[in-house]
């Protein structure tokens, strides 16, 4: 994908697509043309900024703005879907109709609601730009100082546009509640309520009176309460709030899971020796299934085929303990990544970057690594990788990702520096931790090995390979390394 970075973005989105398979895993899971609306409408997004000349660098730093500040792009349109209940915003659900539409929160300051704080008012608060600089500024407020000369006229005239901003918005929110009305082709539910989270009641707003009207002509008011006195207390806060502790796991389950826990000890012992009945007979098949495969468990012995796609790690913990990976394999559990992952990776994303190699990150990029660039570990390793014999060589490649096959399956991996020797080639792994690895560990380099001979077309007895432990300076050259035979018998493990 880094040499595409150069192709139109359109293209390079495309061959992103393809890459990764998009297409068929949104076919997948949503199917038909419902799969690809949200891609082909980020496709669109891409082509308009492409046509405005934007570069992909630019683009990027569009879409991160275009998060941070608007919650990201405008998703693709939905389709109506007659078999389920859809939630949607009033903007994404224009342009579609339903049979029944329910619009809730009618209630004032919430639809129609601008907050008075901060009305996109471009003078009192910097996030928005100022209207004159929009595409729409033909129909946006303009501020003018209306010829003030003294601070108090000043302050007038920007109170006035404050209003005008206000008002504008209020109009805007009028135009969107006429978008969700008309949504519905039969039937139309509003709703608001008196009480919310404060302590006053909240009177209904005016769309929700405009609907009451309409409907006490043509249609039906299904619930028309007494609005509460200005002075009533909601009602809510008059609830005590309680609860158990410590709590309880069970919850409300307890109960029940007491009765059951009598029922059992009070139950006279059942002979699993003797013939079970046909009553007991389901559940003892299930108790002793049960049973067999928490013994198999205990022992490790678990059938479980290998993935076809195996990472380096993967094949490092099937060397060290294949009952364990298959453990592993059968029950995958999430790993979060510690203080120390964090470093490792930004220790290999600087080195990256002290080459210049081409990298999917850029300078502003290391930002995000901040707090652990200015943790002192971090600038220790730098340092004593500086004063390493490697620094003041020049690596023939750097990050180098591979894919190679071994016993039929598809191994992937990254190589972190490969060198020019005499002899040949060697590859080199860096290591942030001061612990020299075990027979196991040194899998990593057998499969880097053979990796970079498969893509320089030369014999394995050409690459060398070795760690180099950072804290300590040291470099650990691995000699007896795998063969591929061996890695093949390694793969082919029952």
């Amino acid at each position: 994908m880094r040499s595409r970075a150069s192709a139109p973005i359109t293209d390079l989105i495309v061959d992103i697509e393809r890459y990764l398979n998009l297409e068929t895993e949104v076919m997948l899971r949503d199917g038909g043309t419902h799969g690809r609306r949200h891609l082909d409408r980020f496709m669109d997004e891409a082509a308009k900024f492409a046509r405005s000349g934007g570069t992909l660098s630019a683009f990027l730093q569009w879409l991160d703005v275009a998060s941070e500040e608007e919650g990201g792009l405008k998703a693709g349109a939905p389709d109506v879907d007659a078999s389920v209940v859809q939630i949607l915003t009033i903007h994404m659900a224009k342009g579609a109709e339903w049979d029944v539409v329910a619009v809730p929160g009618l209630a004032e300051g919430t639809f129609p609601g601008a907050n008075t704080s901060d009305p996109d008012n471009w003078i009192t608060n910097e996030r928005h730009i100022p209207f004159a600089l929009r595409g729409d500024a033909d129909i946006l407020p303009v501020f003018s100082w209306n010829a003030a000369t003294t601070n108090a006229a000043a302050k007038k005239a920007i109170d006035a546009f404050a209003q005008e901003c206000v008002d504008f918005k209020m109009r805007e929110e009028i135009r969107l509640g006429y978008v969700a009305m008309t949504r519905a082709r039969t039937h139309l539910f509003c709703s608001t309520s008196f009480w919310r989270d404060g302590a006053k009641p909240v009177a209904p707003s005016v769309l929700y009176e405009k609907v009451v009207e309409v409907a006490s002509a043509v249609g039906t008011v299904l619930s028309a309460p007494e609005a509460p006195a200005s002075t009533d207390r909601n009602p809510a806060k008059d609830i005590e709030i309680t609860a158990v502790w410590p709590r309880d796991p069970l919850g409300n389950r307890r109960a029940d899971f007491n009765r059951t826990v009598d029922l059992v000890e009070s139950s006279a012992p059942f002979d699993l020796a003797s013939p079970p009945s046909d009553e007991m007979r389901g559940l003892v098949e299930d108790a002793q299934a049960i049973i067999a495969e928490f013994n198999e468990y205990k022992a490790g012995a678990l059938d479980v085929a290998l993935p076809a796609r195996l990472s380096t790690s993967t094949l490092i913990a099937l060397h060290q303990d294949p009952a364990e990976l298959a453990r592993t394999i059968r029950r995958p559990m999430p790993r979060a990544m510690d203080e120390y992952s964090h470093r490792g990776t930004a220790f290999h994303l600087w080195i990256e970057n002290h080459f210049n190699a081409k990298t999917l990150f850029d300078d502003e990029d290391f930002d995000l690594l901040t707090p652990f660039e200015e943790d002192q570990k971090l600038e220790d390793l730098k340092s004593k990788w500086l004063a390493s014999e490697w620094a003041s060589l020049q690596p023939h490649a750097v990050e180098v990702p591979f894919e190679t096959v071994i016993a039929g399956v598809l191994v992937r991996g990254r190589i972190d520096a490969v060198y020019k020797t005499d002899a040949g080639f060697e590859v080199v792994d860096w290591k942030t931790g001061s612990k020299v690895l075990g027979e196991s560990s040194a899998v990593q380099l057998a499969v880097y090995r053979l990796a970079w001979a498969k893509l320089q077309g030369i014999a394995v007895d050409q690459v060398t390979a070795a760690f180099h432990y950072v804290p300590t300076n040291t470099t650990d050259r691995r000699a007896n390394l795998l063969t591929e035979a061996q890695l093949i018998d390694l793969l082919s493990v029952k």
